[in-house]
This record gives structure tokens, C-alpha cells and sequence, in this order.
């Protein structure tokens, strides 16, 4: 697990957890991470690709830089969702999730998706097949396209899956902004988990960060983390 810390001289501290694949290098996430910036001390999560053990290898390593942090506000992405619904830790503000992955879309029936799980396998060989610039963002780029996780494995869906069954309660400080068009995470999850007071949808792909329109839902996303849900 990286943390890269980004300090423009704000007083308060934002830990930004990113989703499966993000990295600080793209220029979406970077483009997000300048704009908090103006606001925040940023810490910026960019977690494994391929883990097989998802309290060990993506939630502890967040939960023990978190307690480092004396009080914090949280934005998290895609996995980053799913690690950060499971996090509980002193000094956590308000909870911000884009596209959280409480849920895959994957035409997949669930018993074979079961099954695949099941086998004893942790070599990435299963195409991912989503992640292309239509499902990531109008705004995506050739970078972050080649730079994708290209497959997965059945110990990582595995994983995946135990953490999205073993959710907590949606939390009452909670704000969620997503895309009702993402193929990559199921935003009824999102819905399950959350009222619709504090859902706020937006147009485009699964990362904010990379679709048009962007500026202005963003600021949405920080006067939220800043104020909390009454915000929306």
C-alpha cells in the first residue's frame, strides 16, 4: 500500500482512499487530489491490485495510518468505498464514497460467480473486460485505459465478496455521489445502504474524477466532506 501526502498548507487533514487501480500518477486522480488540496492536507491511499486477504492487505494498513491522523475527513472510491464502510477510527468526520464497490454489476449469475470464488486459485487470469474509457469516464486516459487491472483472480473475488457481505450499517454521517450508468459497481447497493437524501447522482462513469462535468459536481463533493450531509 502507497500514502502520498499533499500538504498546500490547509489545516485540516482529508484521507482520500482510491479505488482499484487508482494511482496518484494518472491525471484524473491528480486533478482530484489539486482540488482537495486547496482545502485539505491530503493522504492519499493507493491500495494493492491484487490481494487475497482483504482485512490483512487493504482495511488494517488504512485503519493504522487513520490513527495517526487526530481528526479527519474521508473520500474514498470504488474499493476505497468497500475498505472504508468496514473502517471505524477516532477523529473521523464526515464519510464521502464515490461509486463505493458495495456490489459488482458483473453479467455473471450468481452461482457461477460462486463458484469461481470457490476455486483455490490466487494467479490473476480472469479478464476484467469493464474497464475501459466508456465505463471509466468520457475524460479517461490512454494511460489510465492501459494502466487498469487487466484480470482478477478467484482468491481476490473471494475476498471481495466476504467484505461486501460483511458490511456494517450504512452510516449516519454518510454522503454517497454516484452514476446510475456505472458498469463497474452496482449503484443499487448504494441505494440499499443509503436514503435517498443523502445520494447525489451525477452524469457519466464510474469515477467522477474522469467524466464531464466533473467541476461542478466536485464542488458538491467538498462543500459535503467540509459541512457534512446537510450540505447536499
Amino acid at each position: 500500500m502507497q500514502i502520498r501526502v499533499f500538504d498546500d498548507g490547509a489545516d485540516r487533514d482529508c484521507l482520500l482512499v482510491l479505488g482499484w487501480g487508482n494511482r496518484c500518477r494518472h491525471e484524473n486522480v491528480r486533478w482530484l487530489v489539486d482540488r482537495l488540496a486547496r482545502e485539505y492536507r491530503v493522504h492519499a491511499v493507493e491500495l494493492p491490485t491484487h490481494i487475497t486477504d482483504f482485512e490483512r492487505e487493504w482495511l488494517a494498513p488504512v485503519a493504522e495510518y487513520a490513527a495517526g491522523l487526530d481528526t479527519f475527513d474521508l473520500l474514498a472510491h470504488s474499493a476505497g468505498g468497500l475498505t472504508t464502510a468496514h473502517l471505524d477510527a477516532d477523529g473521523l468526520g464526515t464519510r464521502v464514497y464515490l461509486s463505493p464497490w458495495w456490489d459488482s454489476d458483473l453479467p455473471i449469475p450468481r452461482p457461477v460467480l460462486e463458484a469461481v470464488a470457490a476455486l483455490p486459485v490466487s494467479r490473476p487470469f480472469i479478464p476484467v473486460g469493464a474497464l475501459e474509457r466508456d465505463a471509466l469516464g468520457d475524460l479517461a486516459t490512454e494511460r489510465q485505459v492501459v494502466e487498469a487491472p487487466s484480470a482478477y483472480s478467484p482468491a481476490f473475488v473471494r475476498t471481495v465478496m466476504r467484505a461486501q457481505q460483511s458490511l456494517p450499517p450504512g452510516r449516519e454521517d454518510a454522503v454517497a455521489f454516484c452514476s446510475l450508468t456505472d458498469t463497474v459497481v452496482d449503484p443499487r447497493a448504494v441505494g440499499a445502504r443509503l436514503p435517498a437524501d443523502r445520494i447525489r447522482l451525477y452524469d457519466g462513469g464510474h469515477e467522477l474524477f474522469s467524466s464531464t462535468g466533473r467541476e461542478e459536481t466536485v464542488e458538491a463533493v467538498v462543500e459535503v466532506l467540509r459541512h457534512g450531509p446537510r450540505a447536499l
